[in-house]
């Protein structure tokens, strides 16, 4: 069951893989100047590059659905594709340090190369210890990457949030700690994904495969939006910091939390005979015991933050998003080490 629920992930990933490709593809090749435009960029002398490099990169998304279809022969393309990722970044950052293009376009390479980065290397790593070992560390990944994120927020990062009320302090405490600024809510990206790892390491013990991919896949959804929002953070800030600051509220405290939140329910749900206390293999009927009281306060206290983050006040949303990450950081550990 759990190698056919893997394929089914990975089938899903490449997918989505080959979508974005194509899309993206389609837009520079169509439309090779907007995406200058919209970041803000001086017009290339020779638009006709760019639209190039979109025919490139649509190639690769019929390389990636190819893959979706056919797992057995998909090592290649991943492995191409996976190289073409890594590479990426690199060419990327050497542009940013010339200053041909700006940090914003960081947007950019997090949605082209980075978050493919974890699925990809996993598929390679199938049937391998390593791949086993990366897999089993899920659980304790995600409190430890979600604990760090939400130590540097409270330690680090708080003086350029919402919390402050004059907004030009904010603005002089981003643009004083620029480098402390992104690496924070770069670690904030890194629990996301994180998060959405953990999820898929817990639908593989869901007794319905079915359910585990709904709940992973809502949870997925969530944290495309939570990483745009921590991109404008990264990319934009301090500069449009009155437009960015309750557009990430909106999109990342109420859409992403939400979507975390409903796809943990979805999860607790399917995993009823989690909560019976043993190491056997789930069943389809459990007693309401203490974890299970945990989780449903989890969630609940998820829900707390989606609805401060809609009306609330910058007070109640960081007490609400404190609660939840006290609540939730140690109850994936809790988790891990019961299906473990």
């Amino acid at each position: 069951m759990r190698l056919d629920y893997r394929a089914r992930v990975y089938r899903i990933v490449f997918a989505a893989a080959a979508l974005y490709n194509i899309f993206f593809g389609l837009w520079a090749c169509l439309r090779p100047l907007s995406f200058f435009e919209r970041l803000e960029m001086a017009r290339p002398n020779y638009p006709a590059i760019w639209a190039c490099l979109g025919m490139v990169v649509g190639l690769y998304g019929l390389a990636y659905g190819y893959a979706a279809r056919r797992l057995d022969r998909a090592g290649p393309f991943i492995a191409v594709g996976l190289v073409g990722k890594l590479l990426g970044p690199i060419g990327w950052a050497a542009t940013v340090h010339s200053g041909e293009w700006p940090f914003r376009t960081f947007t950019l390479v997090l949605f082209n190369d980075l978050i493919w980065w974890l699925p990809f290397s996993l598929f390679l790593l199938e049937g391998t210890r390593a791949g086993a070992r990366v897999r089993a560390s899920a659980p304790y990944a995600c409190a430890l990457l979600n604990l760090a994120a939400s130590l540097i927020l409270l330690l680090g990062l708080r003086p350029g949030t919402e919390l402050v009320a004059r907004v030009g302090d904010r603005i002089a405490f981003i643009a004083g700690h620029l480098v402390l600024w992104r690496a924070g809510w770069g670690i904030w990206i890194a629990g996301g994904i994180a998060l959405v790892g953990f999820y898929a390491w817990w639908g593989a013990r869901v007794p319905s495969p079915g359910v585990g991919i709904a709940g992973v896949v809502v949870a997925a959804i969530g944290l495309l939006v939570d990483l745009f929002a921590e991109s404008l953070l990264i990319g934009w800030l301090p500069i449009h910091l009155d437009k960015i600051a309750p557009a990430v509220t909106l999109l990342s405290g109420a859409v992403a939390n939400g979507l975390y939140t409903i796809g943990g329910v979805i999860l607790t749900l399917g995993s009823t005979g989690l909560w019976r206390g043993s190491h056997g293999p789930l069943t389809a009927r459990g007693s309401f015991g203490g974890l299970q009281i945990w989780a449903w306060a989890t969630w609940s206290t998820g829900l707390l933050l989606t609805l401060a983050s809609l009306w609330g006040s910058p007070a109640q949303i960081a007490l609400s998003a404190g609660s939840l990450f006290v609540l939730f950081c140690p109850l994936a550990v809790a988790i891990g080490w019961k299906l473990s």
